[in-house]
């Protein structure tokens, strides 16, 4: 079965950038992630390959592209080919 969107915690939580469901959940609500630039503050937006996420955690910025969709929380190797180092700050 082929997955062509994900809820923003859902993806954020599988390819480990985040710790927890309930982590991502939080910084969502906080304001700390933007999808395509524009912020977000609810853990269910969908997100599809090729959308823009920056992830502001602690004092660094993730900047990221969405490059796929995993089922459940991968392993590190496999985690990190969900997507693709655009920028880090």
């Amino acid at each position: 079965q082929i997955i062509d969107e994900q809820r923003i915690d859902n993806w954020l939580f599988r390819s480990r950038l985040i710790k927890s469901r309930a982590k991502a959940q939080k910084i969502i609500l906080d304001g700390y992630v933007k999808i395509n630039k524009i912020r977000t503050s609810k853990p269910s937006v969908k997100i599809k390959i090729g959308d823009i996420i920056t992830l502001t955690k602690l004092d660094s910025v993730f900047i990221l592209s969405v490059e796929n969709f995993a089922k459940n929380r991968l392993n590190a190797k496999e985690a990190m080919k969900l997507y693709k180092e655009i920028k880090i700050m």
